[in-house]
């Protein structure tokens, strides 16, 4: 346990540690920031000058800022740094939120801020400052480690096991690393009241394991206080039984390592309670910017990879592309833009980005299959990527222009053989020719690769493989059934047993805010199923099931109306009349004849302001065991206190519930599964509200018309049956393959080749999460992770032009020689262990 004070009367030193915290854009806009910001700097800088102050900067996008528009201030920050007077803290990018994104983009923040800090300052930073955030996933520990950082100090995310007790202990990540942590008792205004450091210092004291305490001095955008220097030297005058300096966070580290002898050490996320009721609805809220900005994820990660592969074959490298795309994606995630808690101003950049990627990324991905194909314009091709470092199974679609030539029916084929595919879409000339089409098919594709596969004229039918009874599907999978009045879908195995039920719309007041949902009754406004306020009703307007012989789509439309006729007694006479329509729904139910993965893609239209929209799904299990995914690893979940208690606790992409030899994983492109009541899980679709806080505890009360979310939305979401556990049925390929999907482009084939594999990794529990160029030289950087918590030997197959192999750390080190037989690398990998090759290929 922690020691205290080592001996009664023992001087205490208060390090006090000027600062402010910059956020890029919040309540007010970027350039309310800069100025704001510049101006805190250029008073600091002539503090620094006039006395022993000190202060301390956190982002390197400030200092880009400064560089580029203020030269002299930028000089002056670098002399201050040279000379100690000034440290850099955290020293990433963008101080970004550490739960929402995935564990590459936040390795990225940290690379692109170290590489900076490095060049332009010619320093490392020790120092992992988390001031602003909704907690620290349980991989932060091995980033840090692997970054460069000796130490963490963060303000948010104290676990309850180690409670309001202590304010420094060993956090240790998922695969045992560790990083002496230091929580901000009182935030990082525990010194901002200067008349108020008396009783900030008895409450520091009272959770100091050492005679060290740190008292951090600032707010986000406050300016330095100029009487800091003279009211240090007063306190000193005045207290016998501490002494306290003008300080930086490092000074207060190191001494509280060189001090401290018995820690106590905790293991797994920094996530508290507080913010287990904050953050679930914080993710929930501006919903169409998260599931675009992780559209944007994932095809920036998988663009990059595809361009590097192609670089490896011979394509020059679009390394400024790349680094103007990831600057934007950095900015993204930002610990207020990702959250989407800020004023609807600064979002209008966040969209700019967002379609200069969708833009950019989707050029580098076609320049690479044309690279691969020597795509020489339109032609009769079709080829599909595969980003993942296994072979992958799935569905694509793919839009293709066609000539003359095709008046008739199209197909698709491999090798010259047709396959069952689908024409979802046909875009006729005058004469009666194909102009345009969208075709849809079950591509089988090799490791971090492509196949070919032809368009040809349809001459062979293909059976379904589906038989439908009425508002039944039969697959060779499952048995589905759909009620047409509410869209409700019940899902059952070849035993007959149901294994999933729901799909269900629930509809709730909300009268939050952009952090906290809030409700003035307890009830539903309504639901499909029929629950919630009697005025009111889902009103069905159709359900079809269509066929083909690769899936079976079930579409089901309705609406909902704020008021109904009769609203009493409407089970007995129905509902008859509907007035003030609000919001529209359409749902598809996919499932295939050779996948056993149902998708759902969910469109929503809402006019209605102030409700919290949810998905709610039965998993047919009575306390069923879940875990869910977070950055280079899973995290298991604790089991509910009892049938009414629930668990909020956000996934990046997947979710898993078990009981007995019964698995369901559920899968997302963005949307929150963020509460879990034991055996149901709800999906929150959207939160409509017009203020960035009501009460002022977060934020300014400022209005947010924006954040209303009217308008549509769409959805896509998956759920997985699986028998045994997680990991037996790899549900982490599952979900990672879902996430990061095939890819299709329309390209001309003549005389090339029919598929590529470049890099497989096996056994099954790693998975490849990033291959791009390497910072400082023409070597190719390739991460991956172990994902199931196992030991294993790695094994590495690379292409034929691999000449050396070097692991590095995350900012791309040098840490140690590889050996290569045959392409091949083999190396022993501990339980969710963050690995980065550097390899160099012959040109």
């Amino acid at each position: 346990m922690c020691v205290k004070i080592k001996a009664m009367g023992e001087t205490r030193t208060i390090y006090l540690a000027p600062h402010s915290h910059y956020d890029v854009v919040w309540a007010f806009t970027k350039e309310d920031y800069y100025f704001i910001n510049e101006m805190i700097l250029t008073n600091a800088v002539k503090m620094i000058k006039e006395s022993d102050f000190k202060f301390l900067v956190e982002q390197t996008y400030l200092l880009e800022m400064i560089e580029q528009r203020n030269p002299q201030l930028f000089s002056d920050i670098k002399d201050a740094i040279a000379a100690g007077r000034i440290e850099v803290v955290d020293g990433q990018y963008i101080m970004a939120d550490l739960m929402i994104p995935s564990g590459e983009v936040l390795v990225r923040e940290v690379l692109f801020g170290k590489k900076y800090c490095k060049e332009k300052f010619g320093i490392d930073v020790p120092v992992a400052w988390a001031a602003d955030g909704f907690g620290l996933n349980a991989q932060m520990p091995q980033i840090y480690n692997k970054s460069g950082y000796k130490w963490l100090a963060f303000r948010r995310g104290l676990p309850e096991t180690i409670g309001y007790r202590v304010s420094e202990f060993i956090w240790e990540g998922l695969d045992g690393s560790k990083i002496l942590s230091h929580w901000m008792p009182l935030g990082y205004r525990a010194g901002l009241d200067i008349d108020k450091w008396e009783e900030a210092y008895e409450k520091l004291s009272t959770f100091a394991t050492t005679s060290h305490l740190l008292m951090p001095c600032g707010s986000g955008g406050v300016p330095p206080q100029e009487e800091t220097p003279e009211k240090v030297a007063q306190w000193n005058k005045e207290h016998d039984d501490s002494k306290m300096v003008i300080s930086t966070p490092s000074e207060f580290l190191r001494n509280l390592e060189k001090d401290g002898d018995d820690f106590a050490t905790f293991h797994g996320e920094l996530y508290s309670s507080d913010l287990q009721n904050t953050f679930p609805d914080v993710v929930s809220s501006r919903i169409g910017l998260k599931l675009a900005i992780k559209n944007c994820e994932t095809l920036l990660l998988s663009a990059e990879k595809m361009s590097t592969i192609a670089w490896i074959h011979g394509k020059p490298y679009p390394e400024g592309e790349m680094t103007e795309i990831w600057k934007k994606m950095l900015f993204l995630a930002n610990h207020d833009v990702l959250p989407s808690c800020g004023i609807d101003e600064i979002y209008e950049e966040a969209w700019e980005y967002i379609g200069d990627i969708n833009k950019m990324t989707r050029l580098l991905l076609k320049d690479a299959a044309a690279y691969f194909l020597k795509d020489n314009g339109h032609g009769d091709g079709i080829v599909v990527l595969n980003p993942n470092n296994w072979e992958v199974t799935d569905w694509v679609e793919v839009e293709v222009q066609l000539g003359e030539q095709w008046g008739e029916e199209l197909g698709i084929a491999l090798n010259g053989e047709q396959i069952p595919c689908e024409v979802i879409t046909v875009e006729r000339k005058e004469d009666g020719s194909i102009h345009r089409a969208k075709l849809c098919f079950v591509a089988t594709v090799p490791s971090m690769g492509y196949r070919v596969y032809q368009i040809v004229k349809n001459n062979k039918q293909f059976p379904t493989g589906v038989n439908v009874q009425g508002t039944e599907v039969i697959t060779k999978h499952y048995k589905l059934t759909i009620d047409d009045k509410t869209g409700i879908l019940q899902v059952f195995d070849k035993d007959d047993r149901k294994i999933l039920g729901g799909n269900e719309l629930i509809i709730d007041q909300e009268i939050g805010d952009l952090y906290f949902h809030r409700s003035q009754f307890d009830g539903l406004i309504h639901s499909e199923s029929g629950e919630g306020i009697h005025f009111s009703t889902f009103k069905p307007d159709g359900c079809r099931i269509e066929t083909s012989p690769v899936r079976t789509v079930i579409t089901f439309k309705d609406s909902f109306y704020c008021l109904q006729w009769p609203y009493y007694l409407t089970k007995k006479f129905g509902s008859i009349l509907q007035r003030h329509k609000t919001i529209d729904v359409l749902k598809k139910v996919i499932v295939y004849n050779d996948i056993p993965r149902i998708d759902f893609i969910t469109t929503i239209n809402s006019q209605q302001s102030h409700i919290r929209i949810r998905l709610k799904f039965d998993t047919c299990m009575v306390i069923p065991a879940y875990i869910r995914q977070t950055q280079f690893g899973v995290i298991d979940l604790p089991p509910p206190t009892n049938v009414e208690a629930s668990i909020k606790t956000p996934s990046v992409n997947w979710v898993n519930c078990e009981e007995g030899r019964r698995g369901l994983a559920f899968f997302t492109r963005g949307v929150p599964l963020n509460e879990i009541k034991t055996g149901e899980i709800y999906c929150t679709l959207l939160r409509s509200v017009s203020v960035l806080s009501t009460d002022g505890s977060s934020g300014p009360l400022i209005p947010t018309p924006y954040a209303m979310e009217l308008g549509e939305r769409t959805y896509v979401y998956a759920v997985y049956p699986h028998s045994g556990d997680w990991k037996k049925s790899t549900i982490h390929r599952r979900g990672h393959e879902f996430t990061y999907h095939l890819l299709a482009f329309h390209v001309d084939t003549a005389a090339l080749d029919e598929k590529l594999q470049s890099f497989t990794l096996e056994p099954d529990n790693l998975i490849i999460s990033a291959l791009k160029k390497g910072e400082d030289e023409d070597a190719v950087i390739l991460r991956f992770y172990e994902t199931k918590g196992e030991r294993c030997s790695a094994s590495l197959q690379m292409p034929s032009q691999i000449k050396t192999a070097r692991c590095v750390n995350l900012l791309e080190e040098d840490v140690s020689e590889l050996k290569i037989e045959n392409e091949k690398l083999k190396m022993e990998v501990n339980p969710f262990e963050i690995i980065t090759l550097k390899l160099l290929f012959h040109t």
